[in-house]
């Protein structure tokens, strides 16, 4: 990122813009909890969809004070930030001050970055160890390998056989 702030973190599209109005309305605690989770489960089959239930989205909605549409919005917009975040390698300083720069507010933008700090060691790790689809992973290699250098029969003989395993 450049000193003089021309670079952001967070492009200030319509639909960041409509996020951040949404997370600036709420109670910050509130918004640490739901970011959280959702830090929690980035990585993991399904995603930031699988980090809450039904039920939890319901009250989710009620305890926010949110439409089913805005909560969708704002769980979308803090999963985004997450993974940006983590894979821009951002620290949690500078998260605050990009979300701040982006037009959040300082106690939602500070809620947001004490939760990375607390959580990016977590991250990190799973998403370096998540597999992006395709091919499974090369775990190991195991080999072998058998020379027969002369028989009974044939003075000089090499029959090299070589026997591979490759743990996925």
């Amino acid at each position: 990122m450049s000193e003089e702030g021309d670079e952001t973190l967070f492009f200030n599209t319509k639909r960041v813009r409509e996020a951040i109005s949404l997370m600036n309305g709420l109670d910050e605690t509130k918004l640490a909890v739901v970011v959280r989770r959702l830090a929690k489960a980035i990585g993991d089959k399904g995603g930031s969809a699988a980090a809450f239930t039904e039920e939890e989205v319901e009250q989710l909605q009620s305890q926010l004070g949110l439409s089913a549409a805005e909560l969708t919005t704002v769980l979308e917009a803090c999963s985004f930030i997450l993974e940006k975040t983590a894979y821009d390698l951002v620290k949690p300083s500078d998260l605050s001050e990009q979300l701040q720069t982006s037009g959040m507010l300082p106690p939602q933008a500070r809620a947001i970055a004490s939760v990375w700090e607390a959580e990016a060691k977590g991250v990190l790790g799973k998403l370096r160890n998540a597999s992006l689809g395709g091919t499974p992973r090369l775990k190991a290699t195991e080999w072998q390998l058998h020379v027969q250098a002369a028989r009974s029969d044939l003075s000089r003989v090499a029959e090299p056989r070589a026997i591979f395993q490759l743990v996925t």
